[in-house]
Order: structure tokens, then C-alpha cells, then sequence
């Protein structure tokens, strides 16, 4: 995904980002930006990732997300993505197991 892609989704332009500084191969800048506590620029709460975009007019720009507004803007690749109950299905059942408890799980239908 483009950096305007990115953007255009978290509905940000790039000029209310802070600059980023150059490129550096062992990211250090992105841990000492995360040290800084800056808040997610889609949600306000601690980033807990920081990204750099590219902007023509801008330059490098810092994009501060926490995890949650990060797979909420991340493309998950072609296709159609599995129902969420599919994906936490096997984890659900494997829980009481690993607190030995027994439960019964009941799926309500899901439909509209």
C-alpha cells in the first residue's frame, strides 16, 4: 500500500505529521520515537508503532499507530478475509484445556 493510500484511509494529510528524519538500516529513530510516548494519530491512544510515509511535498513523515488502529488500516491481501469466529474458533476451544476448567461453547447463529 502507497503512503497516500495509507493516509487517505486514516483520513490524515501529511503535513499534520512530524518529520521523519532519513533513513537509517538499524532503526534506532522508529525505538527512540516510540521512548517518546506520542499518541496514535487515528485513535489518540500510545503509539506502539511507528511507521514512516513519504509524501512529494512533505518528505518523510512519522505515522504513530497503536496496534489496534494498525491492523484496523493494514490491507490483509486479495480476497475475501475469513469470518472473525472462524479465526478464533480453535483458540476458544483450546482454553479451558490450558486452565483445566470444562465449558460448552454455544455459537449463536450470527446472522443479521
Amino acid at each position: 500500500m502507497t503512503s497516500a493510500n495509507v493516509l487517505r484511509i486514516l483520513g490524515v494529510a501529511p503535513c499534520a505529521l512530524d518529520p521523519a528524519p532519513p533513513w537509517t538500516p538499524c532503526g534506532t529513530a522508529h525505538v527512540a520515537r516510540l521512548a517518546e510516548r506520542h499518541p496514535c494519530i487515528r485513535c489518540g491512544a500510545t503509539a506502539t508503532v511507528a511507521g514512516v510515509v513519504e509524501d512529494s511535498d512533505f518528505g518523510r513523515r512519522w505515522l504513530d499507530r497503536c496496534t489496534a488502529c494498525l491492523v484496523a488500516t493494514t490491507p490483509r491481501g486479495p480476497g475475501p478475509r475469513p469470518p472473525v469466529e472462524n479465526l478464533l474458533a480453535p483458540a476458544v476451544r483450546a482454553a479451558p484445556g490450558e486452565i483445566g476448567e470444562a465449558v460448552t461453547v454455544v455459537h449463536g447463529g450470527g446472522g443479521s
